[in-house]
């Protein structure tokens, strides 16, 4: 791992844990020797409404962190990590082709208006308009299984991303 940083995105909507999920990874890469700068965006105060966070990791042989901002600029995602695929799909222009997504199976279906039936089609179709590196589960599931609470998936998500990037990281635990 050569890399001076690594920038993430988590997106799902409210109830899915994302904010949990943040604590917890600042609280794993402190005790494995590495940096964190997050930021929480909520779109809506109710369940549902939009969340996403912005999260920069630096490894340990980083020499000076740049603690600016957790900002990520757009084309310079590393990993686009999806709890909701609408919300995931949303945030798409951070992304460039080497961009890894890992895409749980849960759909808010309409986003936002369960009445509306206006849209074209589900969203994995949409998906499949990307050569990107993809990583598809049910997420929710492996979460009830191993954690015990669906509320766990952005963990799971988490400790296969630490995986599928080769980073020297254990895996998160509750």
């Amino acid at each position: 791992m050569d890399k001076t940083s690594i920038q993430i995105l988590l997106c799902g909507v409210g109830g899915q844990g994302i904010n949990g999920a943040v604590r917890s990874l600042h609280e794993h890469c402190l005790s494995e020797g590495w940096h964190c700068v997050s930021a929480v965006y909520k779109g809506g105060a109710q369940r549902l409404g939009s969340v996403k966070a912005e999260i920069r990791m630096f490894p340990p042989h980083t020499q000076q962190v740049e603690l600016k901002s957790s900002q990520i600029i757009p084309g310079s995602l590393d990993a686009l990590v999806v709890l909701e695929q609408w919300e995931g799909l949303r945030n798409i222009p951070l992304c460039h082709e080497q961009t890894l997504f890992l895409i749980d199976a849960f759909v808010e279906f309409p986003p936002g208006n369960r009445q509306a039936n206006s849209l074209e089609s589900e969203p994995i179709n949409h998906w499949s308009n990307y050569n990107n590196p993809q990583i598809r589960n049910n997420y929710q599931a492996i979460a009830l299984s191993q954690m015990g609470h669906k509320k766990y998936a952005a963990l799971c998500m988490l400790n296969d991303l630490f995986v599928a990037l080769a980073l020297p990281l254990k895996p998160i635990k509750k």
